[in-house]
Order: structure tokens, then C-alpha cells, then sequence
């Protein structure tokens, strides 16, 4: 049963970003190339998978995505991370992007844990000599998820 249920996952997965994603405008009409918003939490993390998997074939598109806000600070460094994330059906592991984001922060940034929504473009960066994809977001929105 296993085994068939990974087959599905991985054609799913195939399908979804070779077909199911690309090149369309939202009611907002912001050009979308991956609407993470569109699937099932199972899916949007099988398609974050295959976006870490595969991020050439991601870079400079644009990705949106509903979660939660969440930042880290590492003080030594001075270095803020903001992150959207979604956890999965049992709510053990998040999923989700680093972005980056010209707003003033705290002021112009979430709570920690609020429900956001974003658009952003895929691209990469280093810091502390890693390597590490972000979303490149313009605006953050704010929702009530329940």
C-alpha cells in the first residue's frame, strides 16, 4: 500500500508542476506561476518538496502561499529570517519559505503565528556562508484562516 501511495504522490507531483501551475492570474490579477493556496496540505507540501528538489526550475516565479508568520534572530549575526509556513494534517511539521520583505520591521511585519498570505518570487541568497531559497515578497496580507 505504501509503495503505491508514493507512486501517487510522485505523479501527482509530476503533473501538478509541469501542468497544474503555471502562468496565470488571481483574482488580485498578479501573474502566479505556483498557487500553493489551491491545494490540499498534503499536495502544498509535496509541491514545496519538489520546489527545494528542483529550485532552478523555480527560480524568478512567482509563488503563493497562506500560513503562518514566524521569525528567528540570530543576534550574533544581526540576521532576521522571516518565514510563512503551514503545518501539515497532524500538525507535527511545518512547511513552508524564508522571504524576504523591505518593510520596517516590527512595524510592518505580522505577530508572531498570524495567519498571511504572499506573493513572492523564488530566488536564492547567502547568508553565513549557506546557500538558502527565499520568496521575494512585495506585500504581506493578512488573513483569517480558521
Amino acid at each position: 500500500m505504501k509503495k503505491y501511495l508514493a507512486i501517487l504522490v510522485i505523479l501527482s507531483v509530476t503533473l501538478l508542476s509541469s501542468v497544474g501551475c503555471g502562468n496565470k492570474a488571481d483574482a488580485s490579477g498578479i501573474k502566479v506561476d505556483v498557487d500553493l493556496t489551491e491545494f490540499s496540505k498534503t499536495m502544498m507540501i509535496a509541491m514545496i518538496d519538489n520546489i527545494y528538489a528542483k529550485p532552478n526550475e523555480y527560480m524568478d516565479k512567482t509563488i503563493k502561499m497562506r500560513g503562518q508568520y514566524s521569525m528567528v534572530y540570530y543576534e550574533d549575526f544581526d540576521l532576521r529570517f522571516h518565514y510563512i509556513l503551514s503545518s501539515d494534517d497532524e500538525s507535527c511539521c511545518a512547511y513552508g519559505f524564508i522571504f524576504e520583505y523591505n518593510g520596517t520591521y516590527p512595524d510592518d511585519f505580522p505577530d508572531e503565528g498570524e495567519d498571511i498570505e504572499v506573493y513572492g518570487v523564488f530566488g536564492r541568497d547567502e547568508a553565513l556562508d549557506q546557500i538558502y531559497h527565499y520568496l521575494a515578497v512585495d506585500d504581506i496580507t493578512f488573513t483569517n484562516q480558521s
